[in-house]
């Protein structure tokens, strides 16, 4: 069971406005291609996602249950001008500031999910998805919880094993001042491997 924030979405060049959030993609983390209006356009962390977890792990997509904690996509202020620039408005409500206060009245579902999908172990990404599943809301204390150690995660009425590792937006950035990508390879995926021994996933 792979849990990631919010999915991204279609994005479109609108009267010449690059960038533009048009529709929802397919599913999280799925891999499509569309026309945007001036260039074809590929959503990249399908291949995030298979590069990091799924081929070194040696576990298929076909296998896990993938899904956002947030069930739509968050505007950021960037996205905001630019339906401004064209004369329209942003959903209200559907900020990237509401991130955490969205993800915690998610949880009902995501204890649903999980319920349906019986899976033997939990893998969410990133701090904040850590944070709001242990009500956490300092950023400094969300990263905290991203440790290569093994869980048990409570989700309403359920506990389940799980990993909190770092959101793969994250670790490829590579650069000098960015240790996730390191501790990724060196730490995380020995003790996924560990995991996936010990649980059958």
């Amino acid at each position: 069971f792979i849990l990631g924030a919010y999915p991204s979405a279609r994005f479109a060049l609108l009267n010449g406005i690059s960038d533009v959030p048009v529709a929802d993609n397919l599913g999280p983390f799925e891999g499509e291609r569309w026309f945007d209006g001036g260039r074809v356009r590929e959503q990249s962390s399908s291949k995030e996602l298979q590069k990091l977890f799924f081929k070194p792990l040696d576990i298929k997509r076909n296998d896990c249950w993938i899904t956002d904690l947030v069930k739509i996509f968050l505007f950021k202020d960037g996205h905001v001008r630019r339906y401004n620039d064209l004369n329209a408005l942003a959903p209200k409500g559907y900020t990237r500031e509401r991130f955490f206060d969205l993800g915690e009245k998610s949880l009902k579902w995501i204890e649903k999910e999980v319920d349906l999908a019986k899976p033997t172990f939990v893998i969410t990404l990133g701090a904040e998805v850590a944070g709001i599943l242990h009500g956490i809301k300092s950023a400094p204390a969300q990263t905290k919880l991203l440790t290569p150690n093994v869980i048990n995660l409570e989700i309403g009425s359920l506990s389940i094993p799980a990993m909190h590792c770092a959101h793969p937006g994250i670790l490829m950035r590579e650069s000098e001042k960015n240790p996730w990508p390191d501790r990724h390879v060196k730490e995380f995926l020995p003790a996924l491997m560990q995991a996936k021994e010990k649980f059958g996933f």
